[in-house]
């Protein structure tokens, strides 16, 4: 199911994204802000919202996982000491129908952000963590990706840095995103699809983690720390979402799809990045605009798929 809306309101979420001062034009450069404040220091945004591009292929079916734990039953009164019966060792769990590193998010349907749109989503397997500059130099070697420019952000750059492999993937535009998922048989995600998983789904947390305001949940230049790069992904758990998945809240921007794509040069990026400071840039309805062929030290790529069919809910 896709929600629906209007020409009309979908030319409006431009207009207000680019009122709201979340519009960006140069790498290096803090996305703009009423009255010319950097990024970190920009009043909070009006969160927007989009209607859903059409999605991606499916995955094919993904073979059960083998439960690493061992289940044992304890002896009986009458055999103490006996050696405990163990679960054969090819027991296995149902299959959530999600490739390894990936979460399923249960979709579901809510309204987004001050146009008042309603965004129906589909069940959906995400990636856990951003995709790492040591992933995407592998889509490189094998000739399914391309390093154009890899290296746009000097110290905050992640391709090819000793210490930094697994680091964000960043200095990316849009059609670099685009084919890194692509080749791993994956999409980018809808602006829907991304902020419905950041939230909760129906629990519509205003951050990843819940309702508390963020300090040491997340990689950002708030809480006392000023960063300089982004950091490792997945060093903090405390920031996830119900269903695990990380870093969906500063970290670097995230490429996202939307319904206007074909209607000019603009896409929007979610989740905020290292370099913001303030609880409400990283809020989980606050979108960034940024053209397509935009690339930074602060924006990089998160894939997702659609689960396997069959497999068990």
């Amino acid at each position: 199911m896709r929600s629906h809306t209007t020409l009309r309101a979908i030319s409006s979420l431009f207009l207000l994204a680019a009122a709201s001062g979340v519009l960006v034009a140069a790498c290096g450069a803090a996305p703009a802000a009423p009255g010319g404040l950097p990024a970190d220091q920009a009043p909070p945004a009006q969160p927007t919202a989009t209607s859903p591009a059409p999605t991606g292929a499916a995955l094919a079916p993904a073979s059960p996982q083998p439960d690493p734990a061992v289940a044992s039953a304890p002896a009986s009164a009458g055999q103490a000491g006996a050696e405990p019966a163990t679960a054969p060792a090819d027991a296995a769990k149902p299959s959530d129908g999600c490739p390894d590193g990936m979460a399923r998010v249960p979709g579901g349907s809510f309204v987004m952000g001050p146009l008042k749109v309603k965004a129906t989503v589909g069940d959906l397997c995400v990636d856990v963590t951003e995709v790492t500059a040591e992933a995407f130099a592998a889509c490189v070697k094998a000739g399914k990706c391309t390093d154009t420019l890899a290296n746009c952000a000097k110290e905050a750059s992640t391709y090819g840095v000793a210490g930094k492999e697994k680091q964000p993937m960043v200095c990316v535009d849009f059609s670099q995103a685009q084919a890194y998922c692509a080749a791993q048989g994956k999409r980018l995600p809808r602006d829907d699809e991304w902020e419905w998983a950041a939230r909760g789904g129906e629990e519509a947390r205003p951050y990843p983690w819940g309702e508390e305001a963020p300090k040491d949940q997340l990689c950002w230049s708030g809480g006392g720390t000023v960063r300089k790069t982004a950091c490792d992904v997945g060093s903090f758990p405390a920031g996830a979402s119900p269903q695990g998945i990380q870093d969906l809240a500063g970290n670097v921007f995230e490429w996202t799809t939307n319904a206007n794509d074909d209607k000019g040069k603009m896409r929007i990026a979610r989740g905020g990045s290292w370099r913001d400071g303030i609880a409400p840039l990283v809020r989980t309805a606050r979108p960034g605009g940024f053209e397509a062929t935009y690339r930074c030290g602060f924006l990089g790529i998160r894939c997702v798929v659609e689960p396997a069919a069959q497999a068990t809910k």
